[in-house]
Formats: C-alpha cells, structure tokens, sequence
C-alpha cells in the first residue's frame, strides 16, 4: 500500500472514533440530565410532602378542609392517616365520619381511600383525584331539619343562569368518589327505608360537565343495579333543564327513562320511558306499592311517552303487554292528599278476561256444591281507580263479545265494573256488578240487560248445553252478601223477567205429543221426550228471595201447542222444580177451545234434570188403561195459557 493510501485510511479510523466519543459524551449527558431531573423532581416532592409526611395532623386538615370545601359537609377522623407515595400517591384514613351542619345526614365509614393528583404534589397542594369510601353506614332523617351542606354543588346552584358566577361556580373541579360496601337509613314521613350492601360510583369531574351516577344494592329483599347519567348537572341544579337517562335492573323489574329533566319549583321530567316485569305485584312492592286492581298482572311490558312531576304521572302513546293482552292509550297517576288516584283510557284488538278473574274464588266444590272456601279478596284500598276500556274482541272461557266498553272503578276497596256496551250472540248485551267488602265477606249488586240475544249459542258457551233457543230479551237485578260462594247464593234476593221469541225448546215435542194423545195416548209419553218444540214466543218473572227464585207468569207458545208453567230455581242447592200444562193450540199458538192437555214437571239438579209427564193423564185416554185409575181423579195442576 502507499504511503497516501495508508494516511487515507488512518485519517478515516480517526474520524470514526471521534464520533463515536461526541455520542458517548452526549449520552451520558442526556442521561445524567435525566437523572438529575429525577433527583431534583424527589427532592421537591419530598420537601412539599414534608409537612404532611412528618405531620399527620396536617395532612388531615388539607384533606378535610378539601372533602368540607367540595361537599359541604363537616369532616372527622378517629384513626390512623397515612400518605403513601407508591404506586400512585395516595392517603387512608381509618375511621372518618361526616355530617351536615342540621345533623340530618351523618356517614360513618371504616377506612377513607383517596388518590391524589400528582402534578399539584410539586406545588405543594393535596388534590383528591378519587375517593373511596369502605363501608359506609349513611343516615338520613327528612323528617327532621333540611340537610344544609354549602358544598360546591349548593354554591353552583345558588348563582344565577348564565352570569359570570355561575360560570366560576361551573369550572369548580370534583372528582370520582366510590363506595363499598354501604349501608343507607332514610327516614321519612315516619317511615323508614333501609339499603343494605350499596356498592356504588358517582364520576362527576367538574361541576359544569356531565356526571355519572352507578349503583347496585339491596333493596326489600332484591338485588338493583342502576344508573343515572346527566348532561348538565349544574343547570339542574339551578332549576334549568337538562337531558339526563336513567336505569333501574332487578329481577322483578327493569326500567328505562330518557329524557329532559328539571328541578325546584317546575320539578318535571318528560320524555321516553320503558319497562318490563315479570310481576307487576312483585315490581310495585320493590316501591313499597301495591296493585289497585285484581289479577296476576303477570308479564308486563310496556313504553310510552311521559311526563312526570312531583305529585303525578302521564303516559301517553302507551303501549302495554300484560297477562297475554296488548293494550294502546294514556294512563294517569296522581297523588291527592296522599292517595293515590289512577286513571286510564286504553283499547285493544283483542282482550282475554279471565286473568282479570284469576283472584276470583272457586264457584265449585269436589262434590259440585256451591264451595264453602272463604273469600280472601284481594286489599284494594291502596288506590282510587276510574279505567276505560274499549275492546274490539274480547272472551271470558267460551263466551265471546264484540265492540265492548268497560268502566272500572274502585273507591275505598269498592270495586264497580260497567259493560256500557257490548254486542253479543247477534245481540247487544249490558251489565254492571258492584263488590264490596261486608262483615269479613263479599257484598255484591249486579244488573244485566240482554236485548235480541241467541240464547241457544250463549247456553252453549256458558254451560255447554243449549236446552232453548232464540232472541232472548231480559233484565236482572241481583244482590247477595256472604263469606263464601254457599252462603252468597243463599243470601241471593233481586228479579228477573226473560222474554224469548223466534226460538225452539230443545228436547220435547209438543205439537207431536198432542196431535198423537187422542189416538194413542201411551205411545205420546215417549214423543214429548224427544225432538224439538218450535217457539214463537215465551215469557217469565223469576222473584228471588233467600236464594230461591220462584217462576212466576211463565208463559210459552208455538205451532200446536201453548204452554204455562210455574216452579222455583232453588240457587243454594242447585235444583230445578217446574211444574207445566202444555195444550193443544193452533198453527199461531193460541189455545183450541177444550183442546187437549199433557201436564209434565221437569225437575232435578241443575247437572241431572229430568222431564216426566203425569202418568195418570196418558193412562186417562188410553181406553184400555184407564180403568187402572181410581175414579176420584185429581185436579190438574195448572191450567193453559188464555189466549
């Protein structure tokens, strides 16, 4: 190699290592800059820690002078303080407790946790970043004096919308407080509430900006979880309005709200709301409620659009889903002199009522008897009740009526329903019952009306027999009183008239018998049970007296024949007792002049009745019988209809 090459080389090697030594130098520069930055950030921070480091007093008279500062609430402590610098600064406190100035909420909790900002460590302040309070036992007394807590948040709400003050008040900065393992006590209007196991999280950083409220607790024997989230807590608090959400989770009960709320004298929410239970009764009693009205009230769903107020509630655009049966309208509560009032427009395509009589007593005993079970109605003395409801279809078993209109009401435990109008078995059909509470029994009034009612096809679907038929015309009026089902239908006293006209009466033959009595008498016995009778018209008045309705008036004609007929309906024991004449009578009905008369009685319990005809009267013209007969005959029991 030449000599200039070798001194090339050289001078390159040279270059090298110098840069080399330059980024050494530079290295441990940085590094002993950082280090010393390090030492010097300890150093400062040790020395604006001192005082609280090596004074506990001290360091519990910033922090309760911070916690009394934001929340307004007088601050104690009992145990031990301590400031620890790892992971994050932060302090515990053992035994601390709080207090409004009136004393009506006091919170005494086992330990104090909070996290403390870092950078302000440097400035020497203690700034709480997090709070966490280990089982708290909080109580409050509304009954006593008003809680007075002149924290930031009554400061933000006692300046005035939109003034340099409020603004202040709004840039004040808070934090995120925790709570394990709480205990709550409320007292009010004499009553007291208590939740138990309350594991919860208020995020609200400053006063202006949003605020996040979680929760879950015991509460009357359930498990809750809830949140509340509101956009602008500082105007509510001042009475302005603010969009907030809310959420309520249980096992009986899941609730939603979204909305504008307000707060002070124009205290309101409105907006979109939402629910389901699979109890009713069971999601009321979590709010210390009850269920005004009979019924399961058993999976339930329902949203609506609401306005809410202090003292009262409206649902309007509803759509309800319980017990199988889908509802639209408006439901309203209110609260007047401490009573609850319930009211209620609804309609429905389709309305099944037997949930609504699933409280009803059993009509029946095993044996068929009235039952002798007690009544154990249901205590709707919580709440003044006045509903209206129109349904398209609706069906109670079998029975069916169409373009129905229900008014219920309920007073003081007295319930009263109205069927204002219905149209039913190609007729229109009205009823009103009233039940009452009387002398540890039920008082009941009922009154119906039926006008141009099928009562072939309404005795079919009522008791799956159709012994008459036709347009069916009628009034009664009922009342009864009683401890269970047998003494109610012993107690039963009112009146009836029933009027029916193009019909038949299924089962006897009377035109048949009649034409065949004169020339074979005995063979008539068996006609009269057999076959149908065409009716053109018949008409009764039953007067009931001690559960005993006697027919009176009972009148009935037809091609052939005219028929009068009297007896009782003995309603204690389920039995049937009539007694009848039927006569010849023309192609209208009306009587012939010394026609021919079959004389009969149908009687029996109402699941075994039976008809018999008078022997001695088909023996009488039969001319090889008749002499069986003594010659002193009998006078007949009823004599035919006049024409």
């Amino acid at each position: 190699m030449s000599p200039s090459a070798e001194r090339d080389q050289t001078n390159v090697e040279l270059r090298r290592r110098g840069r080399f030594a330059r980024a050494l130098r530079s290295g441990w520069t940085r590094f002993l800059a950082a280090a010393l930055a390090i030492l010097v950030g300890v150093v400062a921070a040790a020395a604006a820690l001192a005082p609280w480091l090596f004074s506990p007093t001290a360091l519990l008279d910033a922090i309760s002078g911070q916690l009394q500062t934001s929340s307004g609430l007088y601050v104690a402590t009992r145990g031990r303080t301590t400031l620890s610098l790892t992971p994050r600064p932060h302090i515990s406190i053992q035994g601390v407790a709080f207090a409004d100035r009136n004393g009506a909420l006091i919170i005494e909790a086992d330990q104090l946790h909070g996290v403390l900002k870092l950078f302000p460590l440097f400035a020497g302040r203690l700034e709480v970043d997090s709070l966490a309070l280990v089982r708290p036992r909080a109580r409050l007394d509304l009954d006593q004096k008003p809680i007075d807590a002149p924290g930031a948040a009554a400061r933000a709400a006692a300046t005035r919308p939109a003034t340099p003050e409020a603004q202040k008040a709004d840039n004040v900065r808070l934090g995120v407080i925790a709570i394990v393992d709480g205990s709550l006590r409320v007292r009010r209007l004499g009553q007291d509430y208590a939740a138990d196991r309350i594991d919860a999280s208020l995020d609200w950083r400053r006063i202006g900006e949003a605020a996040t409220f979680t929760a879950s607790f015991d509460w009357r024997g359930e498990r809750l979880q809830t949140v509340l989230w509101v956009a602008r807590p500082a105007m509510l608090l001042r009475g302005e309005q603010s969009v907030a959400t809310a959420r309520l989770d249980g096992e009986s009960v899941r609730l939603e709200a979204q909305g504008v709320a307000q707060t002070g004298l124009n205290a309101r929410f409105y907006g979109h709301v939402a629910g389901s239970s699979p109890s009713v009764r069971q999601a009321l009693g979590v709010f210390g409620l009850s269920a005004p009205l009979p019924g399961p009230f058993g999976d339930a769903q329902f949203s609506a659009q609401a306005y809410l107020g202090p003292r009262e509630a409206q649902l309007k655009e509803l759509r309800l889903f319980i017990d199988g049966n889908e509802f639209a309208g408006a439901l309203g509560l209110r609260r007047d002199d401490e009573r609850l009032h319930l009211t209620g427009a609804l309609k429905s395509d389709f309305v099944s009522l037997k949930p609504m009589l699933s409280d009803a007593p059993a009509l029946l005993a095993p044996d068929g008897q009235w039952s002798r079970e007690a009544f154990d109605p249901p205590d709707l003395s919580g709440a003044d009740v006045d509903m209206h409801i129109d349904a398209a279809h609706a069906r109670l078993g079998r029975l069916t009526i169409d373009d129905a209109a229900l008014d219920l009401t309920l007073r003081d435990g007295a319930l009263d329903l109205a069927l204002t109008q219905a149209q039913a078995y190609r007729g229109k059909i009205k009823a009103r019952a009233a039940f009452r509470p009387a002398d540890g029994g039920l008082s009941v009034h009922a009154s119906a009306q039926t006008n141009g009612v099928d009562a072939g096809a309404l005795l079919w679907d009522a008791f799956g027999k159709q012994a008459i038929g036709g347009a069916l015309d009628s009034t009664v009026a009922i009342d009864a009183a009683g401890e269970n089902m047998a003494t109610l239908m012993r107690s039963l006293s009112g009146r009836a008239t029933l009027g029916l006209s193009e019909g038949e009466i299924a089962g006897v033959d009377f035109e048949r018998a009649l034409r065949r009595l004169e020339k074979r008498p005995l063979a008539s016995a068996q006609d009269i049970r057999s076959g149908a009778s065409p009716l053109e018209k018949a008409s009764a008045t039953i007067a009931f007296e001690k559960g005993v309705g006697v027919i009176e008036d009972g009148l009935a004609r037809g091609p052939g024949f005219a028929l009068a007929f009297t007896g009782a309906a003995n309603f204690s024991e389920r039995s049937l007792s009539i007694k009848a004449v039927a006569g010849e009578a023309d192609s209208a009905g009306k009587p012939r002049d010394k026609g021919l008369h079959i004389a009969f009685e149908l009687a029996g319990g109402w699941d075994e009745l039976s008809l018999t005809p008078d022997p001695q009267a088909f023996i009488r013209r039969s001319g090889a019988a008749a002499p069986l007969l003594p010659r002193d005959e009998p006078a007949p029991t009823a004599e035919p209809p006049a024409p």
